[in-house]
């Protein structure tokens, strides 16, 4: 499996982040919203690994970074949330997207690369093991919002295991010595593709535990809170261009 790492920007999300292959287990795309109203079926679809998508909180477009390979230090450190299942790609084109219908044809996606729906990495066919990983200080899981909940008077509960704390203490505590950013000092402007949202990693398939979902068939995010309090993984694509 050839490494791999490219970013792109999707503009217009339905409150979903969904992979898949471009094949979808033999279904049409243009069929998706009727699959997706049945809850059983969305579920065989996605233990058949032909589809992983997860709900998110909002509509906000999201930066992608796709790593074919490891994950570096701070991707495997500062992560909110995470889904991870098996994806059969025997088409060799990975769909990545926010909506269920779209009346334009998907296009492969290159590095640095803008879309208003999403588009397609082209990969080898095969099996992968698929992890989604969710990151602040865009985080559309939930997880940052539980975690910054300190006075429980967020939109979003803490799961257990996760305790609240307010950002600045949580990185005055955990980086003594370090500048916090500006979006945690002083909840500064974030502009587009400043920040990661989604990490898609792909490796080779493991043995994992049958997979949780929610209430709507989706995949269950799985949320925590770093040790160390995030900075935020800085794009590639915007440090390219400033």
């Amino acid at each position: 499996m050839e490494a791999k790492r490219l970013e792109f920007i999707i503009h217009e999300a339905g409150c979903m982040i969904m992979i898949a292959p471009m094949s979808l287990g033999g279904h049409a795309y243009e069929d998706l919203l009727d699959l997706f109203d049945d809850q059983q079926k969305l579920r065989e679809l996605i233990l058949a690994g032909a589809m992983m998508p997860m709900d998110l909180y909002q509509d906000d477009g999201y930066l992608v970074r796709v790593v074919i390979g490891d994950l570096n230090e701070q991707e495997s450190a500062e992560w909110t949330a995470r889904a991870r299942w098996h994806l059969k790609v025997p088409c060799g084109k990975l769909l990545i997207t926010g909506a269920l219908d779209n009346d334009d044809e998907f296009e492969p996606i290159k590095d640095g690369d803008k879309f208003w729906l999403g588009g397609y990495v082209e990969i080898e066919p095969g099996e992968y093991l698929v992890e989604v990983l969710s990151y602040a200080p865009g985080d559309l899981s939930t997880g940052w919002g539980q975690i910054e909940n300190h006075d429980g008077k967020g939109l979003f509960r803490p799961t257990a295991g996760i305790k609240p704390e307010k950002p600045l203490d949580y990185f005055k505590r955990t980086r003594p010595n370090e500048e916090a950013p500006a979006w945690i000092r002083d909840e500064g402007f974030i502009g587009e593709a400043e920040y990661v949202n989604f990490v898609v990693r792909l490796a080779p398939p493991v043995d994992l535990p049958a997979p949780q979902f929610e209430a709507g068939g989706f995949l269950q995010w799985e949320f925590r809170k770093p040790e160390i309090c995030p900075v935020g993984i800085r794009s590639a694509t915007f440090e390219k261009a400033e």
